[in-house]
């Protein structure tokens, strides 16, 4: 009889921490399931066994791991003001709002693709009076009863500073009569 115990992993993972974590919860939970982990004390493989094991994983690789609420308050608190200030959210800023606020994830993954959106219309214009329409239609066309209407203008605001920053705005023309080649009416 082999028996394996994972609760060490915890350590490996957040050193730092000596109180019971959720890290040490999940991997004690693992440790005791009959799903091979502690192979000979457990009748057999369940059910019960294969949803204990397939939750302890996926509480073990969510970003809110091992955290305490106080600090999962401070990260949401973190990833607001990224939202409230236009900025984009990381990967691991999407999982966590993902696992623990559904909503507010629907919400910022909606942000960040017409952020996206914007970027790319941006990069086609042709002129720097064609990027103010795009980005002046942008703003118009979010609803004032949007819930992420705070979200979306701050994520347009944001991305038209960085492009009117970026080399490829400075080098478009004032106006797209300025980019065509006199006498020929060509681009240039």
């Amino acid at each position: 009889m082999q028996t394996t115990y994972i609760s060490g992993l915890s350590k490996v993972l957040h050193p730092e921490r000596d109180k019971r974590t959720a890290t040490d919860r999940i991997c004690d939970g693992l440790s005791r399931s009959g799903y091979g982990l502690r192979r000979g004390e457990a009748a057999g493989e369940s059910a019960l066994d294969s949803f204990s094991i397939t939750k302890n994983i996926s509480e073990l690789l969510s970003p809110a791991c091992g955290m305490t609420e106080e600090e999962k308050e401070e990260y949401l608190a973190h990833i607001l003001a990224k939202l409230k200030s236009g900025e984009k959210l990381s990967g691991e800023e999407m999982r966590f709002l993902q696992a623990e606020d559904p909503v507010l994830y629907q919400q910022a993954a909606r942000v960040q693709m017409m952020r996206d959106s914007l970027e790319a219309r941006l990069k086609s214009c042709t002129s720097k009076e064609e990027a103010a329409e795009v980005y002046s239609d942008s703003l118009s066309s979010v609803s004032k009863e949007d819930p992420a209407k705070e979200y979306l203008i701050a994520a347009y605001q944001k991305v038209m500073e960085e492009f009117q920053k970026s080399d490829e705005y400075r080098k478009l023309p004032e106006k797209e009569e300025d980019a065509k080649t006199p006498g020929t009416g060509k681009r240039s």
